[in-house]
């Protein structure tokens, strides 16, 4: 291994170091000297720039999941692209050093592809969207298997496969593991869970395989498949740890679930916690229902945060979910389950929203004067937290909006009273402030 391939490791893992570093910066983790200097970096004249010409705008260009991408991300795409090919060219005489360079750079791509099992996490540590995270762990799988792909080329041209070779088998197993994860998401929409654990199990294989396909005497290159093995077992046991101090409190029971159905089958799912935190728009959490069935013991559901009520330090002590049962998890929920009975349950999180503040490049929305907020159907469940914070953050002078507007689109003829008591709520904090327009149903 060369200093070519050194380098491009730690590159990645430099970025990925600065992104953790932005997130430790945002929430105020890291000493006040060190925010003092990053400060000086992120003053409003550049800040508004890099918002108005390169994160804002978005380009009408689909790629990987992602229906349009910001200039920042494009010149992000193009850089991240072309440093790979200047590592993939650099030094390079000869097909066989071509072969050994392609395999090196993949197996550094596979480090960011380990940081965890799932999405949420490792985009929470990294403090950047669900969507980001996406974008990028899709890139750098397809051009980690690419790189793959052109190892497996050139040394096929020279090296006969023999089965009965071990290091040709394991070889063989670990590209195969790499190029079917391309194709597993395609039943992402119709059995998620199936592509949840699969993807996941294969990648364990693909990433076992790659370790015994490595020569014995190659130290350096099996220190990258163990930092694979580091990151995601850490990531894993503090996710663990995580949903332990979320679920369980000595003396307390622990989480308690009831539902209550509503015209169109729509449904409020109301949550005790055992252990309260101060709740904030826009979050999500990951919903586990052993009740449903023994399988779903095993499954994870993400559902935004509704509505919540708190006690007097400020920290909810109970959460609330609204969404319209469908097909799988929410049906069986809406079907199985008796309404108003309590049910044992587990979550995970909260996850989201993307961090924000001085240093962030997403703005507070309680910086705005006027709020207009629009949604249709079932897509209440979403503005209503973010309505509700507001209002709590105005009554302590922490806000300089002045009205929200709400303007709801009622898809069927039951939305209405799914929220209504929620909407009422809000009318009554603060008695016209808020103005609510509905519109018919469709």
């Amino acid at each position: 291994m060369g200093a070519v391939e050194t380098i491009y490791f730690l590159a990645i893992g430099a970025a990925l170091a600065s992104l953790f570093l932005h997130r430790l910066v945002r929430v105020r983790i890291v000493p006040s000297c060190m925010t003092n200097v990053i400060s000086c970096l992120g003053n409003r004249s550049i800040r508004q720039i890099l918002l108005s010409y390169f994160v804002y705008p978005r380009l009408p260009l689909r790629l990987l999941g992602i229906d349009s991408l910001s200039p920042l991300q494009i010149i992000l795409l193009i850089l991240f692209l072309a440093g790979t090919a200047v590592c993939n060219l650099l030094q390079v005489h000869t097909l066989s050093q071509a072969s050994n360079r392609a395999a090196q750079i993949s197996l550094s791509l596979l480090f960011p592809l380990f940081l965890s099992g799932g999405r949420e996490y490792p985009a929470r540590i990294l403090g950047i969207t669900l969507e980001t995270y996406g974008f990028i762990h899709r890139i750098t799988g397809l051009l980690s298997v690419v790189e793959a792909t052109v190892h497996v080329a050139i040394v096929s041209r020279n090296i006969r496969f023999d089965s009965s070779n071990p290091t040709h088998f394991s070889g063989l197993v670990g590209g195969c593991m790499l190029l079917s994860l391309l194709f597993v998401p395609m039943v992402k929409r119709r059995i998620y869970e199936a592509f949840l654990y699969t993807h996941l199990a294969f990648a364990l294989v693909g990433l076992y395989a790659i370790w015994k396909h490595l020569p014995p005497n190659s130290t350096k290159l099996q220190w990258f498949v163990f930092s694979c093995i580091a990151a995601f077992s850490t990531t894993t046991l503090f996710q663990v740890l995580r949903i332990i101090y979320r679920n369980f409190v000595m003396g307390r029971k622990s989480v308690r679930m009831t539902m209550e159905p509503h015209a169109e089958d729509i449904m409020h799912v109301t949550l005790s916690l055992p252990r309260a935190w101060r709740v904030c728009a826009g979050e999500r959490i990951c919903l586990t229902v052993p009740s449903v069935g023994l399988l779903y013991f095993f499954q994870t559901h993400p559902f935004t945060i509704t509505w919540w009520e708190e006690g007097e330090d400020g920290s909810a002590t109970t959460i609330s979910l609204m969404f319209r049962a469908r097909t799988g998890f929410t049906r069986k929920l809406y079907d199985r389950l008796k309404p108003n009975q309590k049910y044992w349950a587990l979550i995970d999180g909260p996850y989201g929203p993307s961090l924000g503040g001085k240093f962030g490049i997403s703005q507070d929305l309680g910086d705005y004067g006027h709020i207009l907020m629009v949604a249709s159907g079932i897509g209440i469940a979403a503005q209503l937290p973010y309505a509700k914070e507001i209002l709590q953050r105005r009554r302590g002078a922490e806000v300089r909006t002045q009205r929200i507007s709400l303007v709801w689109r009622l898809d069927r003829a039951g939305d209405w009273g799914s929220a209504r008591d929620w909407l009422q709520q809000l009318v009554k904090q603060d008695n016209g402030y808020v103005s609510i327009l509905r519109g018919g149903a469709a």
